[in-house]
C-alpha cells in the first residue's frame, strides 16, 4: 500500500483582509487615545485659565479694597482749631448691579493727608468701568505729595461680565457714620467650541466717611 503525503505550501506574512481588520483597530484605538488627551488638555487648559482669571480678580479686588479704605475728609489743622470738610463725601453708584459692558462710573472717593501750613494733599479717586475693564484714577487736585503715586485709567481687572455692589451701614439709618461697601465680581472667557468659563470673587471694603449712592 502507498500513501501519497501531499504538502501545503502557505508563503509567510498576512493577508489584505487582515491588514485591513488591523488597520481598522489601529484607527479605532487612535481615535479613542486622542479624544481622551483632547479632553484631558481642555480640561487642563480651562482649569489654567480659570486659576489666572481668579487671581487677576482677588488681586485687583484687594488693591481697590485697599484704595476704597483710605477715603478720608479734607482736614485743615491750625492753631486756633481744626476744620473739616465733609463735603468730599464717598460716591457710590446708584445701581445695585452693572454690566461690563457698559461705560459708566463706579465709585468716586477722596484720599486725604491733613493741611499744617504749607503741606498736605487731596487725591481725587474714582473707579470706573468699560468694555468689560475696571479702571482706577488717583489725582492730584490740592496740594501736593510726591511721595505717593498717582494713576491714570489704570487697568485693575479685565474680562467682567457684571460687578455687583451692596451697602451695610456701621449705625442703622446714618450714612454719615461710615459703611461696609460690598463688591463681587464676575469674569467671563468665551473660547470657541467651548462653554462660557465664568468665575467670581468678592470682598469688603469699611469705609469710614459718609457713603452716599449718588451716581
Amino acid at each position: 500500500m502507498v500513501f501519497v503525503m501531499v504538502h501545503k505550501n502557505r508563503k509567510n506574512g498576512f493577508t489584505v483582509v487582515e491588514i485591513s481588520i488591523a488597520c481598522i483597530v489601529f484607527v479605532l484605538l487612535m481615535g479613542g487615545a486622542y479624544g481622551v488627551f483632547s479632553g484631558v488638555s481642555k480640561s487642563f487648559q480651562r482649569s489654567t485659565k480659570s486659576l489666572s482669571m481668579q487671581n487677576e480678580m482677588r488681586n485687583g479686588l484687594n488693591f481697590i479694597r485697599e484704595e476704597m479704605q483710605r477715603a478720608s475728609y479734607k482736614s485743615v489743622i491750625k492753631i486756633n482749631g481744626n476744620s473739616i470738610d465733609e463735603s468730599k463725601h464717598f460716591s457710590l453708584c446708584k445701581n445695585a448691579e452693572i454690566e461690563g459692558n457698559s461705560n459708566k462710573r463706579l465709585a468716586k472717593w477722596y484720599i486725604c493727608k491733613p493741611f499744617v501750613g504749607t503741606s498736605g494733599v487731596v487725591f481725587t479717586c474714582t473707579l470706573d468701568i468699560a468694555d468689560n475693564k475696571i479702571y482706577y484714577t488717583k489725582k492730584v487736585t490740592e496740594g501736593s505729595d510726591a511721595t505717593e503715586k498717582e494713576f491714570d485709567n489704570k487697568v485693575v481687572m479685565t474680562q467682567i461680565g457684571k460687578i455687583k455692589f451692596s451697602t451695610e451701614e456701621f449705625v442703622a439709618g446714618s450714612s454719615n457714620q461710615g459703611a461696609l461697601i460690598n463688591m463681587e465680581t464676575f469674569a467671563v472667557n468665551s473660547t470657541s467650541g467651548q462653554a462660557d468659563l465664568t468665575v467670581s470673587a468678592q470682598t469688603g471694603a469699611r469705609i469710614e466717611v459718609k457713603v452716599v449712592k449718588d451716581i
